[in-house]
């Protein structure tokens, strides 16, 4: 990870839990300890932390740090159209009596309406999801343990190696940062060992991304592109990569 990465992961985690400690910063960074001292050393030089016993805290100075998203209602309302398209599409591969995984983001957010009908179990990191679907449907809501971040309404676990062990499930719904013909992208550090856990816990990954994902790349690496046994997308999306795609086997519907 980059400097500026890791140091952005320093303030989100910060964010979040007011006190950081090292150990947490070397689980979320994958950087080594030395490292991470470095960082504290130069960032508490800048005022923009302090280091106190096993940790770092933010200063007066420095206040909130870096959100981990663009809020969710601005995110949602660009090319909202398309991402209900495509959301809608998702929704009809869901059975009913099923228990499906939908990854927090600006598309799957709408999946949550079209579910409305459904008796379906949904286990999601969503917080806006899981409010709207326990305010609107029948569905079963299961929420993994977490902080939730009020501007992304992502819930964020940092601190457990997989929040979601004791879980499997037929399918999981998720969008991406990026999508090439070799990579499955996203750039959130913090986010990225959630997204990894429900591919590890479903028997097939599904993306919802609309034709602005194709051909942009993420700074990490979700998986490559093969996890996904399907990608859901609006026809304006790059066709010499959409080829590519269903060149490896990979199901392509364009909504």
């Amino acid at each position: 990870m980059l400097e500026r990465e890791r140091k952005q992961t320093i303030f989100r985690l910060l964010d979040l839990h007011t006190f950081a400690s090292i150990h947490d910063i070397v689980e979320a960074t994958g950087a080594s300890e030395a490292t991470i001292r470095r960082d504290f050393i130069e960032l508490e030089s800048e005022k923009k932390l302090r280091r106190v016993r096993g940790g770092v805290e933010l200063t007066h100075e420095r206040g909130t740090a870096v959100q981990v998203e663009a809020p969710l209602d601005r995110r949602v309302s660009v090319n909202q159209e398309k991402k209900r398209r495509i959301a809608r599409q998702a929704c009809k591969l869901v059975e009913p009596g099923e228990t499906i995984m939908i990854d927090g983001g600006s598309t799957t957010f709408h999946m949550a309406e079209y579910l409305a009908t459904l008796d379906v179990t949904v286990v999601t990191n969503s917080f806006a999801i899981a409010e709207h679907l326990v305010r609107h449907s029948r569905c079963t809501v299961i929420i993994p343990e977490g902080t939730v971040n009020p501007s992304s309404q992502l819930i964020l676990n940092n601190l457990r190696a997989d929040p979601l062990a004791n879980y499997n499930v037929r399918r999981a719904f998720m969008g991406v940062e990026g999508i090439t013909e070799t990579t499955l992208t996203n750039s959130e550090p913090l986010l990225i060992q959630m997204e990894r856990a429900m591919i590890a816990h479903a028997q097939e990954l599904i993306i919802l991304a609309d034709d602005t994902k194709f051909g942009k790349i993420g700074h990490l690496i979700l998986g490559p592109v093969e996890k996904a046994a399907r990608i859901i997308t609006s026809p304006q999306a790059d066709p010499s990569i959409v080829k590519a795609l269903r060149t490896k086997g990979i199901e392509i519907e364009q909504v």
